[in-house]
C-alpha cells in the first residue's frame, strides 16, 4: 500500500470509527452551514523565487464560499457535508486566475460535556483547481484532523495535522533527463493555531504551521544554472513558466508558515477580517521567503 493511500485509508477508518460510536436515537439534521467572502490579497513573492532579480508581486481580488448542512449523529458527534469554492483574479499575472471547488465530509467528536471539553475533527476532502495557465490545473486533495479547546472565556487554541496532495498538470519540456510534472506535489503540514478575543467583536488570532514535502519555484534562465548547482538531485522536475517567462521546478523541502489577524464582528451576520503571513521555505540551501496580507469582509448565516 502506498503512501497516499495509507495516510486516505487511515482517515477514512477514523471516520468510520467516530460514525460507530455515536447512537441512532439522537441522529437528526441539525443547522445549515452559509458562508461567503470577498476582499482583496497582496503577495510579495507571487513566483515564489529564490532571487531577488526574479521576485515578482501582485495583488488580487478574492471571492470564496461554503455551504452545507449539519448532522448530530449523537449528543457529542456531529457530521458536516459541505461544497466549497474559491477563486482569485489577479491584477497583473491573470494567467494565474483561478477558481477552485471541493467537497468535504468531517466528523467533529467532544470528549465530555462543558465548554472547556477538547474536541476532535477528522475531515477529508477532493476537490479541482482551474487555472487560466491550463498546466497549473488539477485535483486536489486533503485530509487530517484537529484537536481543539477552550483554554479560558476569551482563549481558546487548536493543534492540526494535514497531509496535501496535488495532482497537477504537465508543462513544456525544459531538460529531456527530468521529468515536466511540477505540479504534482504531496506535503504533510502540522501547526497550532489560537484565537483570544480582546474585547466584544474583536478577535485576535496567531498560529503557526510547518510544512514538509514539495513546492515549485520559478526563475529566469539565466538562473537555472544556479538552481542545479545549489540544489542538485532535488530538482524533481522542471517545465517552461506560460505565466512568468523562464522555467519552473519542483524540489523538496520545508516550509516555516507564520500568521496573524484581526477579525471585527459588523454584525451577527458580516465581519471584517485582516489577515497577513510570513512564509520561510527551505531546500538544500536555497531560501525562499513570502509576504502575504489580505483585508475581506464576511458573510456567515
Amino acid at each position: 500500500m502506498g503512501l497516499r493511500t495509507a495516510v486516505r485509508t487511515s482517515v477514512g477508518a477514523a471516520l468510520l470509527g467516530l460514525l460507530a460510536v455515536a447512537p441512532p436515537a439522537a441522529a437528526e439534521w441539525g443547522s445549515w452551514i452559509a458562508e461567503l467572502g470577498t476582499g482583496f490579497e497582496y503577495r510579495t513573492n507571487l513566483n515564489n523565487s529564490a532571487f531577488s532579480g526574479d521576485i515578482e508581486d501582485d495583488g488580487a481580488w478574492t471571492a470564496s464560499g461554503r455551504g452545507g448542512r449539519i448532522y448530530q449523529a449523537s449528543d457529542s458527534t456531529r457530521i458536516s457535508l459541505a461544497l466549497d469554492f474559491a477563486s482569485a483574479v489577479q491584477f497583473e499575472f491573470d494567467g494565474l486566475n483561478r477558481v477552485r471547488g471541493s467537497g468535504e465530509v468531517a466528523v467533529m467528536h467532544k470528549f465530555g460535556i462543558g465548554p472547556k471539553v477538547p474536541m476532535l475533527r477528522v475531515f477529508g476532502k477532493a476537490g479541482y483547481l482551474a487555472v487560466d495557465d491550463h498546466d497549473r490545473s488539477g485535483g486536489v486533495y486533503e485530509t487530517g484532523f484537529s484537536v481543539s479547546k477552550r483554554i479560558s472565556e476569551r482563549f481558546d487554541g487548536d493543534i492540526f495535522f494535514k497531509y496535501h496532495n496535488y495532482d497537477g498538470g504537465n508543462g513544456d519540456v525544459v531538460l529531456a533527463t527530468l521529468p515536466t510534472n511540477v505540479w504534482d506535489q504531496e506535503n504533510f503540514e502540522v501547526g497550532v493555531n489560537t484565537s483570544y478575543l480582546a474585547w466584544e467583536g474583536l478577535l485576535a488570532t496567531a498560529g503557526y504551521a510547518y510544512r514538509n514535502g514539495e513546492f515549485n519555484s520559478q526563475c529566469t534562465t539565466g538562473n537555472v544554472a544556479t538552481v542545479f548547482a545549489r540544489e542538485g538531485s532535488n530538482v524533481k522536475a522542471i517545465a517552461r513558466d506560460n505565466v512568468f517567462g523562464g522555467c519552473v521546478y519542483r524540489l523538496g523541502g520545508d516550509v516555516h508558515q507564520f500568521q496573524g489577524g484581526l477579525n471585527y464582528a459588523i454584525t451577527d451576520h458580516f465581519a471584517a477580517d485582516l489577515g497577513y503571513k510570513y512564509q520561510y521555505a527551505k531546500a538544500d540551501e536555497l531560501i525562499y521567503r513570502n509576504h502575504v496580507v489580505s483585508l475581506s469582509l464576511l458573510y456567515s448565516y
